[in-house]
């Protein structure tokens, strides 16, 4: 067993357990430190072994400054767990932040990651030796800065010279080479090399302006609003310059690192470039005017743009792209300890310092949790990440960080961007271009539904972009021209998908910085059509589609569970479909949206108002008798939450009675089949919109709302039921 003198009392019963007492499942814990503050006492006294359970707690479980602020005040302890193959540390601080911080020490070389992924950052045979010396310290120094500079410099020249995927997704210009793209309206002249005259707003009149320019993706937080910001009576003076101390921390160094890589001289920032609403009533047409026209063309700005600069780790403008990097504050070295096995087999247990990864610094990170960004993200060619951590790279081709330069240039393992197929023209030949463009555009929306917005009458606006270059590219598939031919947009739904796309139900989001309480935020205004998946309102809900769950029999036998139907059908005939626009974008923001369709209704009488949910106040399980006399089972998931009763175990189910619309059906093959006898077969075959009548009716036809998803065994819903016209709003 190997002895470190520098080793504290705690992390020394730590080793000599780890080397003694080997075992096939973990029993119970060690505490290696009374609290997050007594750790990095111990850290700060040189126990080598503190050093490295700090900085993996840090890189794994903090993706913000606040976030780990608020850890260093807890006073939960430290633990640690262990088995044969992997140690785990965590501390349990769910009664102070309401989550359990922890991070894995470390993993056997042979073990796979959750994902199924070697994780090379708990390998000991690893190709980075020396962490120290492939981490920069500190942004907040010029030697820092031009240190990541030169390596983003790098990055940009390799992805336009080098990279075939990045090539291929570029606008090229008469001579075949990349196209100098068309200035935005608005950008900020950041004045060339350091030392130049102060920044200042550089508006386009006339003549198209040619250029190169960086943009920049952030969270505005409450930094924007108490700094400049481009309204109509400063536009002119903005023109002679910007005071750079009373802009937001963010964007100082957006211009900062602009000016530091020396590529371009322009930076587009939407607080700057886009006339903001002021504290003069006067100003607000002007405001709403520019912004309707500048929100059409984010999607070409963030496209047009040679780097964008994104404040993937800051909550706010307020705290800037250069972060501290708290992980480094106490330098960490390898330690190993000599042990043997069950078996009898001598081993080296090494346990090494850690590495930021992708999925806390990106995948984690406040500002992919933003609406706006995701388009952002989308759209731009190539993005520089800068995280609480380290700065990360992301194109097409390559996704590295300043440590791993070229490391990560497959990207297997990583998470990528919903829809990315969709996104990057990589259109798959074994599907027609309808069904890519359902899997992938809905599997976007998927991940769309669960971001976060100031605004909630922003979720359509923000994916505009994203819908004009899917609406572009549909007539550059394969089969576009026989099967999509640049469908009609609506509110979020695609012409040829429509049946398929109303199918939508809620979930609950998995996000541990949204706490469940009493009375949950549901967001006021109007922001789509009931049938659109837009349109869900609560901040702890998203979509998922009823396609991605599978209908039918789950038999269960010696051999576990066996589908008999697994696909979904969608008889509902689309009649028509209307949709009025806020603004000239036809594919932002909506004001009214009223399909008519024509299915199988039926009414759902007598619900029971107390309840209690499955899960959380918006998924209801209840009863029904069909005309056979058999009793079988509805669940109808909500599109927004209900209230909890005062006693806090019981909800009130909001509605006595309301209507279902058939949507979806599996069909039932159970010929033969001895098996579906068992007791316990378990019948999902129905999906079916769950209506409310407004009271309105129009020609005839009655009007409702959505107001959920039910699924059911086909009986108990239909078995009486007859076609009907009706029109959902």
């Amino acid at each position: 067993m190997s002895s470190e003198p520098s080793l504290c009392t705690a992390c020394k019963g730590l080793v000599h357990r780890l080397a003694t007492e080997p075992r096939t499942e973990p029993e119970d814990y060690a505490v290696v430190a009374e609290s997050f503050l007594k750790l990095e006492d111990s850290c700060a006294a040189g126990c080598p072994l503190c050093r490295l359970i700090r900085q993996k707690l840090v890189h794994d479980a903090f993706t913000t400054t606040k976030s780990f602020q608020d850890f260093r005040s807890v006073s939960a302890p430290i633990h640690v767990e262990f088995d044969e193959n992997t140690i785990w540390v965590y501390s349990p601080a769910q009664d102070e932040l309401g989550y359990t911080v922890q991070a894995t020490l470390y993993r056997r070389p042979e073990e796979k990651s959750d994902d199924g992924v070697d994780d090379f950052r708990l390998n000991p045979k690893r190709e980075i030796d020396d962490t120290e010396n492939g981490m920069i310290h500190s942004l907040q120094n010029d030697e820092g800065l031009e240190a990541v500079a030169a390596i983003a410099r790098d990055w940009i020249s390799n992805c336009l010279n080098r990279h075939m995927r990045c090539s291929m997704l570029a606008t090229l210009d008469q001579s075949g080479h990349r196209a100098v793209p068309i200035l935005p309206t608005r950008v900020i002249d950041v004045g060339g090399k350091p030392g130049a005259p102060k920044p200042r707003l550089v508006v386009q009149d006339g003549t198209p302006i040619q250029a190169e320019y960086f943009t920049l993706s952030y969270s505005w937080g409450g930094g924007v609003a108490a700094g400049t910001k481009l309204t109509p009576s400063n536009l002119e003076t903005m023109q002679q310059g910007i005071d750079m101390a009373s802009l937001p921390k963010t964007i100082q160094d957006a211009i900062i690192f602009t000016k530091k890589m020396g590529l371009v001289r322009y930076l587009w920032v939407d607080a700057l470039c886009i006339i903001q609403q002021s504290n003069d009533a006067s100003d607000d047409h002007t405001h709403k005017a520019d912004w309707a026209l500048e929100c059409a063309n984010f999607g070409r700005y963030y496209t047009g743009s040679l780097c964008t600069l994104a404040a993937t780790g800051s909550l706010s403008s307020d705290e800037g792209l250069f972060l501290d990097r708290p992980g480094l504050d106490y330098p960490a070295n390898t330690y190993t300890i000599q042990r043997h096995t069950q078996t009898g087999q001598p081993e080296s247990l090494v346990i090494e310092p850690s590495l930021p990864s992708w999925i806390s610094c990106i995948s984690k990170g406040p500002l992919t949790s933003r609406g706006w960004a995701m388009q952002e993200r989308a759209m731009s060619p190539r993005i520089l990440h800068f995280t609480v951590h380290a700065v990360f790279w992301e194109c097409a081709e390559l996704s590295a960080n300043e440590f791993q330069t070229e490391k990560l240039s497959n990207r297997i393992g990583w998470p990528r961007l919903p829809g990315e197929e969709l996104l990057s023209q990589r259109w798959l030949s074994e599907q027609s271009a309808e069904q890519q463009l359902h899997n992938s555009w809905y599997d976007l929306a998927v991940f769309y539904s669960g971001c976060q917005f100031t605004f909630p009458s922003d979720r359509l606006p923000a994916l505009s972009g994203m819908a004009k270059k899917v609406w572009a590219m549909c007539a550059e598939g394969p089969e576009a021209n026989l099967c999509l031919q640049q469908p009609k947009y609506y509110a979020g739904l695609w012409e040829g998908t429509i049946q398929r796309a109303i199918a939508w139900y809620s979930v609950w989001r998995v996000n541990r910085t949204l706490r469940y309480t009493h009375r949950l935020h549901q967001r006021d205004g109007y922001i789509a059509p009931s049938w659109s998946w837009a349109c869900l309102r609560d901040d702890h809900l998203q979509v998922r589609f009823a396609q991605s769950h599978q209908p039918g029999f789950a038999v269960y036998d010696d051999e576990g569970p066996r589908k008999i139907c697994t696909e979904w059908k969608f008889p509902l005939e689309i009649m028509d479909i209307k949709v009025e626009h806020t603004g000239p974008d036809p594919m932002g923001g909506v004001s009214y949206g009223q399909l008519r369709v024509n299915g199988m209704l039926a009414r759902v009488n007598g619900v029971e108002r107390e309840m209690t949910p499955s899960d959380r106040g918006h998924i209801f399980e209840f009863f029904r008798t069909s005309s056979s006399g058999e009793e079988h089972k509805l669940r109808i998931h909500l599109d927004s939450l209900v209230d909890r009763h005062a006693d806090g175990e019981i909800y009130i189910f909001p509605y006595k009675h309301f209507h279902c619309l058939l949507v979806a059906f599996a069909d039932e093959d159970t010929s033969g089949d001895e098996d579906l006898k068992l007791v316990g077969t378990q019948r999902v075959t129905t999906a079916a919109l769950a209506l409310r009548a407004t009271g309105i009716t129009t020609d005839g036809v009655e009007e409702y709302t959505r107001i959920g998803l039910v699924f059911a065994e086909r009986e108990v819903l239909f078995g009486e039921a007859v076609k009907t016209v009706v029109d959902i709003v």
